[in-house]
Parts: structure tokens; C-alpha cells; sequence
């Protein structure tokens, strides 16, 4: 019946995205062939020039409201330049991201511009759905070299790009003040001050502060099984694990060391340290001692939380501290109907004036915003001798969270064995073992 099941949906859902990508499929067939011919060859300035029919565009992204509402002003301005280019901003959530892409890219209806992360790059850039944008590297208005070159490589393959990043957030503690200090608790950045902020630390104070009969808990990883891979990668990398061999290759979670960090997990989780799979318990709401969440989340919380807060470093594990770099980026489909006016909006909406205003939710990709006087003082909290230590500093121990091709299905295994550990149905051991034969043939 699962079978079955999975299958009607599938059918649903592309007919669902066939049926809402097909207004903007019929919209000016023939001024989009015309542009496609010319995508190659073809100065865009010289383009936009030609072409007054109109023209729109869609940029899909998984975002909050307010960093929709930017967008949407951001696509207001742009009009004002190119009067007959409307642009669309339509958000799918996060949790189905990835797979509603690869369907709509499938069937030929996929946005124009993407908000893409690492995870979902090398099954849409190795699968030649991409279009290669190396031509923003000579366009000095632009200023390409302003862009930190580290954050540019998982855009990078064949000497081509990609893609352009608007977000490289190292992932940090927030932790609420008020819960440490009712209960005689060292704060976590006090804790790192003093060398001894480790996972034995962060499991104690979890466990002193969790009140779970008044809904009160020490910390929270992860909001579901199905997000393992945000929150539990760093954890993993603490304790001297691994997701993947070097070359991705071999399915590498199979160790004890993944299986200690795992075993960590579930301890809370057994103790009521951290609140149960599935519960929509949020740091804003004052009940959650920690939160490992991305450093971005400062925004949402800077004028949200009521309480007094702040973040720290990651902890130390057996292993050290490994940083997981979030990653976001714009990437063009190939299949857009308009590639030279996409790639248009893309710098457009990348640029360093720009760049400068996506940066009051993102930690910037361009040089000149990231260590300008504005941006490091655009915020009165956190301070910024604070953000240096648990965030900003950290991006030189940072690594990007793996990923493969066969990310989603790769997702899914780990997901649903994760599950089974987590109801207790099975060992931990003995759900690595399935993983590791199960994965590993995705992995050829």
C-alpha cells in the first residue's frame, strides 16, 4: 500500500506543478525562443534593449516572509530599470525543496532562478540542469572578484560556474540566559572562555535545566527525523565521524564514533532533555535552554524573543569542533524561457548594493559587505566582538555539510532508519549496518 501510495502522490504532484507552471509556460513563446538563440551569443545589454515584449520570470526560494517581502521589493526596483520584466518570488517549503525541483526540472516547468543549498547542487549541476554563468567573471560592473572564492567552489566544475552564493552562515548555540541562570548554570560562551565548552557540558546543562512537566527543555537538534543531516552533522563530526569517504565513494556512518554521537542524541531525547521528534517547540518561545540552529536565525529572533539571549561556539566533542557551513546560492535553470534576463536579475539581485541588503538576513558572499563598518555594526546585538567569536571567526574551521547526486535518496534511507532508532525498534548498530548496505549501491 506504501508502494501504491507514494505513487498517486508522485502523479498528483506533477500534475499539481504541471498545472501551476503552465500559465507562465505559455507566455511569449516566441520572444523566449528567440532569447535562448541569442543566450549565447549575445551581449544581455544588447538584449534587454531589443526586447520590449513582456517578460516573466520566477525565482523560487524557501524563505521566511520577510525575506520574501525583500525580494519582492528587490524584484519592484528592478522593474522600475527593466519595465517589461516582472518577477515572481514563489516559495515551496523547505522540507520538500529539493524534490519538487527535481520533478518540475524533469518535466520542463522549473522556476527560472533557484535559491539552491550544497546538498542539492551536485544532482542538478552533474545532471547538466544548470546553466553555466561563467560570463558574470568578466562583466566588471559586476565586480566578481569582490566575492569570497571559498564560498564559490561548490558552484565550480569544469573550469565553468554555476551559481552564485548569497549565504555562507556557520551554524552556533543560542542559548537563553535567563534558564542557565536560574539554575546556577555557566553560560555556554562563558563556558568557551574558559576551554571547557564540550558535548559533556552541553549534556549536563541540558539535563539541569529540562523541566519537561512544564514543557521546559535543555536543548533541541533537530525538529524532525527528515532534517537529520542540519543539526546532527555537526555532532557527528565532533565525535570523529563522517557521512561519506573522501571521494564519496562509501558510505561512511558505519562507525562507533557515529554511533556514539548518535547514541548521544538519543540519550537526551530518552532523558526529556530535549523535546520529542515531531514537537513544534521553537527558541523563541522562551522553553528551550539551547537551540543548535544557523547563525542567521538571529535575525528572526533579534526583534522576536523577549527574553534575554545570545550565542556561543559549537562544543567540542572527542574529536574537536568541525563548523558546518550553511550554503545558499542562485542558480538558472537551462530550461529558462528567458536565460539572458534571468542571468540579468541574478546580478542584479547579487550585486554589491544588494548583496548589502540580502545581508540583513544572510552572512554576506562579498568581501566589501561582510567586513564593511556597516555591516559589522548594522546590529546592536548580538555584539560584534560576539558574532566574530561564535560565528564569524569559526568560518576558517568550517567545512560544508557532504552531499551527492543521489542526495534525496541517500536522505531517505538515512531518515528512515533514523526513525526506527528513535522509536527504539532497532539498535543503533544494527541501523547503521542497513544504511551502510542500502547506500552504499547509490553511491556508484
Amino acid at each position: 500500500m506504501k508502494k501504491y501510495g507514494f505513487v498517486l502522490l508522485s502523479v498528483v504532484l506533477l500534475l499539481g506543478l504541471l498545472s501551476a507552471c503552465g500559465g507562465k509556460g505559455n507566455n511569449n513563446n516566441g520572444a523566449a525562443m528567440a532569447n535562448k538563440e541569442k543566450a549565447n551569443n549575445t551581449p544581455s545589454t544588447e538584449v534587454a534593449a531589443e526586447s520590449k515584449d513582456p517578460i516573466e520570470l520566477e525565482m523560487s526560494v524557501w524563505g521566511s516572509d520577510a525575506q520574501v517581502a525583500l525580494y519582492d521589493e528587490l524584484a519592484e526596483e528592478y522593474k522600475k530599470l527593466h519595465p517589461n520584466v516582472t518577477v515572481k518570488t514563489s516559495v515551496i517549503p523547505w522540507a520538500d525543496y529539493q524534490q519538487k525541483l527535481a520533478i518540475m526540472a524533469a518535466t520542463k516547468t522549473s522556476p527560472d532562478i533557484v535559491w539552491i543549498s550544497e546538498r542539492m547542487i551536485p544532482q542538478f549541476m552533474n545532471g547538466g540542469q544548470l546553466l553555466d554563468i561563467s560570463s558574470v567573471k568578466e562583466d566588471t560592473a559586476y565586480a566578481f572578484d569582490d566575492i569570497i572564492p571559498s564560498t564559490l567552489t561548490a558552484f565550480e566544475k569544469g573550469g565553468k560556474l554555476y551559481g552564485i552564493p548569497f549565504s555562507t552562515p556557520p551554524q552556533v548555540v543560542f542559548y537563553n540566559k535567563k534558564l542557565f541562570e536560574a539554575n546556577g548554570l555557566k553560560s555556554p560562551m562563558e563556558l568557551y572562555e574558559e576551554g571547557n565548552w564540550t558535548y559533556d557540558e552541553m549534556v549536563k546543562a541540558s539535563e539541569a535545566i529540562s523541566k519537561p512537566q512544564e514543557g521546559v527543555y535543555g536543548v533541541k537538534f533537530i525538529q524532525s527525523s527528515s532534517n537529520w543531516s542540519d543539526n546532527l552533522i555537526p555532532l557527528i563530526w565532533a565525535m570523529g565521524g563522517e557521512i561519506f569517504n573522501e571521494d564519496t565513494t562509501q558510505f561512511a556512518m558505519n562507525t562507533p564514533e557515529t554511533a556514539k554521537a548518535i547514541n548521544l542524541f538519543k540519550g537526551l531525547l530518552d532523558k526529556k532533555a530535549h523535546p520529542s521528534i515531531g514537537e513544534q517547540l521553537t527558541f523563541d518561545t522562551g522553553k528551550l535552554g539551547m537551540a543548535f540552529e544557523n547563525v542567521t536565525r538571529t535575525s528572526a529572533y533579534r526583534d522576536k524573543v523577549d527574553f534575554e539571549w545570545d550565542i556561543a561556539p559549537l562544543p567540542k566533542g572527542d574529536h574537536g569542533v568541525t563548523v558546518p557551513i550553511g550554503f545558499g546560492g542562485y542558480s538558472i535553470f537551462k530550461d529558462a524561457e528567458y536565460p539572458e534576463e534571468a542571468l540579468e536579475y541574478l546580478k542584479f539581485i547579487s550585486n554589491k548594493e544588494n548583496a548589502a541588503k540580502v545581508a540583513q538576513f544572510f552572512v554576506p558572499q562579498r568581501k566589501s559587505v561582510l567586513y564593511s563598518d556597516e555591516y559589522l555594526n548594522k546590529f546592536p546585538f548580538p555584539t560584534v566582538e560576539t558574532m566574530k567569536v561564535a560565528a564569524y571567526d569559526r568560518l576558517a574551521e568550517g567545512k560544508i555539510r557532504p552531499s551527492h547526486p543521489n542526495w534525496v535518496k541517500i536522505d531517505e534511507q538515512v531518515t528512515l532508519n533514523m526513525d526506527a532508532i528513535l522509536l527504539g525498534s532497532t539498535t543503533t548498530e544494527q541501523a547503521l549496518k542497513i544504511m551502510e548496505d542500502s547506500i552504499n549501491p547509490l553511491l556508484k
